[in-house]
């Protein structure tokens, strides 16, 4: 017999939003999904998450996804990831973004390590998403994937990529220590219609020290190294507190980055902003010109709704 409280216990458990494993609140541990899963309303993870080869892991608009911090090796990051050996199809709207951010009462940067799509074999999708509180929000390898309508804040990288197929437009990255990191580029890759500022760096490009190939002039003619691979334009790069772009050590050849706004006119101004080979002979020269001289209309979030306080 259904006592009245049973009753009633029974009605608030249905009524309460379910997560991936089917317990309203419970908590995600090191685990594996090994078939096509679906996750939806509140999900925390303790751990590590792999997305098995073959398996698609969906996640519906108004997901929140929470890390809660652990650190056992004691790196100064946090364990907590998603590991997408498969597909991950994460597609929000502009009122329900899907949320990946630490479950920490106080968060800061690093409370999580990332969402990484490694060696996927299927088109990952990445829309209307907001990374918070991670060591790099989301990281892409030796996979294809579009990146779009996304907020990364308060990580410590918004988005690093190596080898990848990649789309990353109309997202806006800020208050990061890093906005975009990127080690390799044999693409093809397309940086477009993105606002980039308020980070410590903007952009930043640094080689891996792997074997490259293909990719770039071995010859030093001045031919760009990432003309044909990956294409900077039509983005807002602006009031990144260190440099809008930085080149890292042993970036020898050319970048390739015109048809971008830089927050202003004065080239001198703009310059300031870089750091390529004007300050290190040892690097190679960004190739801003033709620049855009007013603020790209368009770029960052379609039908963007504000940011609220967790």
């Amino acid at each position: 017999m259904i006592t009245p409280l049973k009753r009633f216990i029974l009605i608030l458990f249905l009524l309460l939003p379910l997560n991936a494993s089917g317990m309203p609140g419970a908590e995600i541990g090191n685990m594996v999904i090994r078939r096509d899963t679906t996750w939806s309303g509140r999900i925390i993870i303790k751990g590590v998450v792999v997305v098995g080869r073959g398996v698609t892991l969906s996640i519906s608009p108004g997901t929140i996804i929470s890390f809660r911090r652990l650190d056992q090796n004691g790196d100064g990051v946090g364990d907590g990831e998603i590991r997408v050996l498969g597909r991950l199809l994460a597609k929000g709207s502009a009122a329900l973004p899907i949320t990946f951010r630490s479950a920490e009462s106080n968060p800061r940067p690093r409370d999580w390590s990332y969402v990484l799509l490694f060696t996927s074999g299927q088109k990952s999708v990445i829309d209307y998403c907001r990374f918070q509180y991670a060591f790099s929000g989301l990281q892409v390898h030796f996979s294809t994937a579009t990146v779009s309508n996304c907020l990364f804040v308060n990580n410590n990288e918004g988005l690093r990529f190596g080898r990848a197929k990649l789309k990353i437009d109309h997202n806006e990255f800020r208050d990061n220590n890093i906005g975009i990191r990127f080690t390799r580029m044999e693409g093809p890759v397309e940086i477009k219609f993105n606002d980039i500022s308020h980070n410590h760096v903007g952009i930043f490009l640094v080689p891996s020290g792997q074997n490259i190939v293909d990719f770039f002039d071995p010859g030093h003619t001045g031919r760009p190294w990432n003309e044909g691979h990956l294409e900077i334009v039509n983005n807002n790069i602006y009031v990144n507190d260190d440099y809008n772009l930085k080149l890292g050590a042993k970036q020898k050849w050319n970048l390739k980055i015109s048809g971008n706004w830089w927050g202003g006119d004065d080239p001198g101004i703009i310059r300031a902003g870089i750091f390529d080979h004007q300050r290190d002979p040892d690097l190679g020269r960004a190739l801003i010109t033709p620049l855009s001289a007013v603020k790209i209309t368009g770029a960052g979030i379609k039908n963007c709704v504000p940011l609220r306080r967790p």
